[in-house]
């Protein structure tokens, strides 16, 4: 037996977990909450077929669409919803089994299906390796096993409305913290704190990146947003992503036809935490769904104009969240934040935009803001 205390501040549980599954041929999770984050990311690392899970529903945590990612993708999905015997809350399990030939891997501690859980949480896992088969090999199983039995299978919620009842929970659960969101940034945004974190080095280069954004997607993102805690943002270009930096904002101005272009607004933004992959649209649409903002893959290819088949980047976008009133360009314009009618994908802007349009979108940036954003020296 092999054995391996981690912490993700040293390797991340995300790194273990894509060790565990090269080679791999079946995979059992078994985790309290589940995040569109947490499954887009394990579905990244190609878990084999036939894998299952079971995922706690407690409090409305869990996104509604990373159960359903999990079952698109192929896993018997099972939930636990609240009982006579067992209150959803009380489910608190991180347990995850990576079966390969010869040997069983075991990791358990204290993360959950969360992007954040697996990658810049601070948690804490064991690893175990055992020969498989072998006593202890067995006794993880069984230990999954009893994990197992607590949950119901999806289909069977499905066929008595109970899922539709918790989609409705966790679409509340989320339009309160959106609220709640909403008057921490407000309260960021008067207190100087929002554009001093973007002033940090990290941001300093890019901190704020104004992207034409589809009228469709945006509306599409906005209906689903409270069953999921990501959004994806694609394009043609599959270069590397380095127009925006890591915590920085994303600002969307939305197409509108109907409106002349200087009437265009920037109608909301999204936090970028520096995740960007290349993928076959084909394969980025089977793993990911809906949450690129699509009913159906030729309805991405018509969108991009890219022939089946073709790779697309994919930027992931965090805390999607409306302004409080729309930005136009005129607006901008008038207010020193320049943006020119031939840009076609999206531009730049220094900490001064940031703070301009938080401003102008009613966000209440006040002067020492402002004056905090204004360039260093060495600021590019």
């Amino acid at each position: 037996m092999e054995y391996r205390p981690g912490l993700n501040q040293v390797t991340a549980f995300e790194e273990r977990m894509r060790v565990a599954f090269d080679g791999s041929t079946r995979a059992h999770l078994g985790v309290a909450y589940a995040k569109t984050s947490g499954v887009s990311r394990l579905l990244r690392l190609g878990p084999p077929s036939g894998s299952r899970a079971v995922v706690g529903l407690g409090f409305g945590v869990t996104d509604p669409q990373a159960v359903e990612q999990l079952e698109h993708a192929g896993f018997d999905v099972r939930v636990v919803p609240d009982g006579s015997a067992l209150s959803a809350s009380q489910f608190h399990p991180k347990l995850y089994l990576v079966e390969r030939p010869g040997e069983l891997v075991t990791l358990s501690g204290s993360a959950n299906l969360t992007g954040a859980g697996w990658t810049s949480n601070v948690e804490q896992y064991e690893e175990l390796v055992e020969r498989d088969p072998s006593p202890g090999a067995d006794a993880q199983r069984a230990r999954f096993e009893q994990v197992w039995d607590h949950g119901l299978p999806l289909r069977d919620l499905r066929r008595s409305h109970d899922w539709d009842h918790y989609r409705q929970r966790a679409r509340d659960r989320r339009m309160l913290e959106r609220e709640d969101r909403r008057r921490l940034v407000r309260l960021q945004a008067r207190t100087g704190q929002l554009v001093g974190r973007l002033a940090a080095s990290s941001t300093r280069g890019a901190p704020g990146y104004i992207a034409i954004t589809n009228d469709e997607w945006w509306d599409f993102q906005l209906r689903q947003r409270d069953g999921a805690d990501r959004a994806l943002f694609w394009r043609r270009n599959t270069n590397q992503f380095r127009a925006l930096a890591e915590g920085g904002v994303l600002f969307h101005l939305v197409k509108d036809a109907t409106v002349p272009e200087e009437q265009r607004a920037i109608r909301g933004y999204s936090t970028y935490p520096g995740d960007y992959e290349v993928a076959d649209a084909r394969e980025a649409y089977r793993r990911y769904g809906h949450l690129l903002g699509v009913s159906t893959l030729p309805q991405l290819h018509d969108r991009l104009n890219i022939e089946p088949g073709a790779a697309i980047g994919i930027i992931h976008l965090e805390a999607m969240t409306e302004l409080e009133r729309p930005v136009t360009l005129a607006e901008l314009r008038a207010n020193g934040v320049s943006f020119a009618p031939n840009i076609v994908a999206g531009k730049t802007i220094d900490l001064g935009g940031v703070a301009t349009v938080f401003e102008l979108g009613g966000l209440g940036v006040p002067d020492s803001v402002a004056l905090a954003a204004q360039p260093r020296e060495g600021y590019e």
